[in-house]
């Protein structure tokens, strides 16, 4: 996914609409689409940041993106079993290798 650091939010807007209009400015990194609101998957919440499945509309590839919302960091619960079985069943249903996904842990 390709970042877009402009993304100009009204002050009222519920959380979801605005991960919505966060995410329209965000490409797939497939096909270079932008990614549309019905385009969100899933949505975990932590402490200070979301965790958001995708599937692009135009080539059904795939995809995560993590808001992260700063703040101070607080304690999180250790990820559980089940977190790392979704975690794998979105990987194993990706049309590429988790090197290409995650270039920076193939080097």
């Amino acid at each position: 996914m390709e970042r877009h650091e402009k993304c100009v939010i009204p002050e009222g807007m519920s959380w979801i609409d605005q991960l919505i209009r966060h995410l329209e400015q965000v490409t797939c990194s497939g096909c270079g689409e932008y990614y549309h609101g019905g385009d969100i998957a899933a949505v975990v919440t932590e402490p200070s940041r979301l965790i958001v499945r995708l599937r692009c509309r135009s080539c059904a590839q795939d995809g995560v993106a993590i808001l992260d919302f700063g703040g101070t960091p607080v304690e999180v619960a250790p990820i559980t079993v089940d977190e790392v079985l979704d975690c794998h069943d979105l990987l194993a249903r990706t049309a590429r290798p988790p090197s290409e996904l995650f270039p920076v842990l193939a080097a």
